[in-house]
């Protein structure tokens, strides 16, 4: 490991880095730095690479001023103040975090508790600096943030930094501001909303809420707000590229991509309603994904450790005879990054079913969809949902679609829940003269029923679950 170690500096001395290449460099540090800690602690081996390790992050950090792009463009994943020299940053990175190791060692936890307590230590501190550094992905400074305000009416915005990379996320709570914790109230049950594959959370689940529509005389057509009357704390994210969340530097979007961001998300959910210290508690955390966002929740809860106990796939898009391409390996053309901008008639299309919603709530959902997200986003390796396979779902599961849903025909959804995994409570809903965008229409209030209903009961597969 320390071979490899030396060889990543190496290259980087020879060759100008670039943003990249500094940040796999750091990764891959941080990987064996992680595997050796969990081995080897007690071996000589451990401390060496613990010296070499910071040598090469002060090396990384040097290699910075060599960059053509700023040093803020590389605080997303690395822990470093601007107002404070690089030196400085890693030695008191290297402090902070030995001072934890040695405060878990005393308190007598193994090596493995001690090794996921420092590296959570470690996420903290490069998610908080990467956030309250990095002005380029503030919320203000995209569509919704710059020109939504009123959208937002009603809505808590927070910015969740995912736990891999540190890019802040976008999320959106009703009445959540003073969190209640599961400690204080057993009867708490939060839920998080997915949205699909072109517009953000916000126009998707927040329609004509809040008081000033309400004062105004509207009728609101917010699931957050109708979900936060039945008895739920209700939760809504955007992933990259979408809403008040900003692209990455890849500038796509990609499944798994958007499986960690959700995780991210849940964690974060779970923390603040002190929903951490039981595994019980989690299973009172309800995951909701609709259209290309069920594919995503599908595959949060094909995961080993899944940090929700209910999930429901609203209008779920799955296939299974269709089959998303892989790209090609060895390809020399660059890729096609020309914008390609939404459009009113894409907005309204999910609206196929006479009677089912007036034109004036359609036409401002158009609207609101548009100031969201005036640009398409891309989605890459949309293969990664080919592996979507229900029979690795083992948790309670909803599948409730309108019957009248050209995106989730009968027979793909009758597929999908009878390939379930068994041992779990499984529902299937079929929601009459109904199309894709149930929760905006006329009858939205049985969709409504059905998900309280399914999140605030008990069942079986939950743990401690009857």
């Amino acid at each position: 490991p320390i071979c490899q170690l030396q060889s990543c500096c190496y290259l980087a001395l020879q060759h100008p880095p670039d943003i990249t290449t500094l940040r796999n460099i750091t990764l891959q540090q941080s990987m064996l730095f992680s595997r050796l800690e969990t081995r080897h602690s007690s071996s000589p081996l451990f401390a060496t690479t613990r010296t070499t390790t910071v040598v090469v992050l002060l090396i990384v950090m040097t290699l910075l001023q060599r960059c053509s792009r700023p040093c803020s463009a590389f605080v997303t994943s690395f822990p470093v103040s601007p107002s404070s020299s690089r030196s400085r940053a890693v030695s008191s990175l290297a402090r902070n975090l030995s001072q934890r190791r040695q405060a878990h060692a005393a308190k007598g936890l193994p090596s493995s508790s001690r090794t996921t307590a420092w590296r959570a230590a470690a996420t903290a501190q490069f998610s908080s600096a990467s956030v309250a550094a990095n002005d380029n992905f503030a919320f203000e400074t995209t569509p919704l943030g710059a020109n939504g305000s009123h959208l937002l009416d009603g809505l808590d915005v927070y910015s969740v930094p995912n736990q891999k990379d540190g890019h802040p996320l976008a999320v959106y709570g009703i009445s959540s501001d003073n969190p209640t914790t599961i400690q204080d109230d057993p009867k708490l049950r939060p839920i998080l909303l997915l949205h699909g594959r072109t517009w953000s959370s916000v126009p998707v689940y927040h329609l004509l809420g809040g008081p000033k529509h309400a004062e105004a005389g509207d009728v609101s057509r917010s699931l957050m707000e109708a979900l936060l009357a039945e008895g739920l704390q209700p939760y809504a994210m955007d992933f990259r590229g979408f809403g008040g969340t900003h692209s990455d530097e890849t500038g796509a979007v990609e499944p798994m991509g958007c499986v960690s961001d959700m995780e991210s998300v849940l964690q974060w959910i779970a923390e603040r309603h002190g929903m951490n210290d039981e595994e019980q508690h989690l299973n009172k955390l309800t995951l909701l994904g609709w259209s290309q966002g069920a594919l995503v929740a599908h595959l949060g809860a094909q995961q080993t450790t899944r940090p929700f106990g209910k999930l429901i796939l609203y209008g779920s898009i799955y296939d299974p005879l269709v089959r998303y391409p892989r790209q090609p390996l060895y390809t020399v053309n660059r890729p096609n990054v020309t914008r390609v901008d939404n459009t009113f008639d894409e907005a309204i299309e999910d609206f196929t079913l006479e009677g089912t919603i007036p034109p004036e709530p359609a036409k401002l959902f158009a609207e609101a969809a548009l100031m969201s997200d005036p640009v398409k986003a891309t989605w890459n390796n949309l293969y990664q949902f080919n592996n979507c396979d229900p029979a690795r779902v083992h948790v309670p599961t909803l599948v409730v679609a309108g019957d009248q849903d050209p995106y989730a025909p009968l027979h793909v959804q009758q597929e999908l829940f009878l390939n379930l995994g068994r041992g779990c409570d499984r529902t299937w809903s079929i929601l009459s003269n109904c199309d894709h965008a149930v929760h905006l229409l006329e009858g939205r209030k049985r969709l409504i029923k059905l998900i309280s209903s399914f999140s605030l009961n008990g069942k079986q597969g939950e743990q401690g679950a009857v």
